[in-house]
């Protein structure tokens, strides 16, 4: 099956296939294209995180005194001269608010979360899964460099008009992180460069490419699909290292390496 079958059926009659409703000759023939085309299964990987996020961040319960603070709104706007009715017919009367108010809060919420979060949580998984795709795929198609050599030299000129920043590799070889080459690749929808690194029988992508975000203090970890992932921002440029390495010694390396860079603009 073709990439432009599977993605028709994903866009197309995505409720069925992410609620198990395909037909089983539809669906096996899905997964088996999955299995061999990591680009599609993002695209699954990222409709189900977004499915999941809508069901359980939609359920919210109204916020603690809201229906007091409307039944008060409407108190102060009743008509002084109208019969004051017992406690007992008073609290039955406000039952309707039970029904009422956890679904108006629940409706706020899942706007909120659309217009606000949504948005932003989908483009993080985007991210993640373009630096696993990435990586997976420079290890099973034999592309792990397009420049091959433990020189610094050689490889931070290579980039040179391939990308419009600098692609910093630093010889880290002295605490056993063997510098190996580098690669071009594509990532967040723009060029990137990979600087890669060895250790043992580990191999570590590190890629760098543009960012609008800020400079980050602190590494942020993740893991997916077995992989540990150490990212960080640094004066205008994003860093993402992944490997199968355990994240003790990958946040290491990525300290290591950040040892060498200029400081965050918020530590100038």
């Amino acid at each position: 099956m073709s990439c432009s079958t599977v993605r028709g059926i994903l866009y197309n009659y995505i409720s069925a296939y992410v609620d198990d409703e395909l037909a089983d000759t539809d669906r096996t023939a899905v997964e088996k294209h999955f299995e061999i085309c990591a680009h599609c299964a993002n695209e699954r990987y990222e409709i189900e995180q977004m499915k999941n996020t809508l069901h359980y961040e939609f359920a919210y319960s109204s916020p603690y005194g809201l229906k007091e603070d409307i039944k008060d709104k409407i108190a102060e706007s009743a008509d002084p001269s109208e019969e004051v009715i017992t406690e007992e017919k008073s609290q039955f009367s406000w039952h309707w608010l039970n029904y009422i108010i956890p679904p108006f809060a629940t409706a706020v919420a899942a706007v909120l979360i659309v217009l606000v979060l949504l948005p932003k949580y989908q483009l993080s998984v985007m991210m993640e899964e373009g630096v696993v795709s990435a990586h997976v795929r420079s290890l099973i198609e034999d592309n792990l460099t397009h420049i091959n050599s433990p020189d610094r030299h050689q490889i931070e000129p290579w980039f040179t008009g391939k990308v419009d920043f600098a692609a910093n590799a630093k010889d880290l070889s002295e605490s056993g992180f063997d510098l190996k080459g580098g690669r071009l690749d594509y990532l967040n929808k723009q060029s990137a460069a990979s600087i890669v690194y060895q250790v043992r029988d580990y191999v570590i992508n590190l890629f760098i490419f543009p960012t609008t975000e800020d400079d980050m203090i602190d590494v942020k970890t993740y893991q997916n699909r077995g992989f540990n992932i150490v990212r960080w921002t640094n004066q205008g440029l994003e860093y993402c290292m992944i490997s199968d390495l355990n994240l003790t010694e990958l946040e290491h390396f990525a300290q290591l390496y950040r040892n060498q860079m200029p400081l965050p603009q918020s530590h100038i």
